[in-house]
């Protein structure tokens, strides 16, 4: 059975979702979702697709996942890679995921939706700017793992 993305081109998380599955080597389909016409707002999506209006949503046989950390662990799960061998490697991805969402993505995906899709008239520069100023210090931090520093 093919296991179904709900995602658009777009979106970020739905990229984080999309590139394990397509590495994993899993038969996948995209769902399209119109989202900038507002197809997750509309009461069917959210009672039918995911009740938080969101992509990426992952639905394999009976089981539906949405949030794209727990649909890349799922990815693991299922398919034994990127997941680390060792109970300490796998807490390891774990925490850069975890960190990821709420560090990196987080800031990412909102500062490239104010600066992309808002209309330049109402891109609020000091949030933007607040978010660029968080986003750098990610990006500090994961230079330097990535150093070995």
């Amino acid at each position: 059975m093919t296991i179904k993305l709900y995602c658009f081109g777009e979106s970020g998380n739905a990229y984080k979702a999309a590139l394990p599955l397509q590495l994993s080597g899993l038969d996948w389909a995209p769902v399209k979702v119109d989202f900038f016409n507002g197809a997750t707002r509309t009461p069917e999506y959210r009672a039918e697709v995911n009740e938080m209006g969101e992509v990426p949503v992952l639905v394999d046989g009976d089981i539906t996942l949405t949030q794209s950390g727990v649909i890349q662990h799922y990815i693991t799960e299922k398919t034994g890679k990127f997941g680390g061998a060792t109970p300490e490697e796998a807490r390891e991805v774990l925490r850069w995921q975890f960190w990821d969402n709420h560090k990196l993505s987080s800031q990412a995906g909102m500062t490239r939706f104010l600066m992309n899709f808002l209309p330049e008239e109402k891109r609020p520069a000091e949030v933007i700017a607040f978010t660029q100023g968080r986003l750098k210090a990610a990006y500090q931090v994961l230079e330097a793992h990535l150093g070995g520093a």
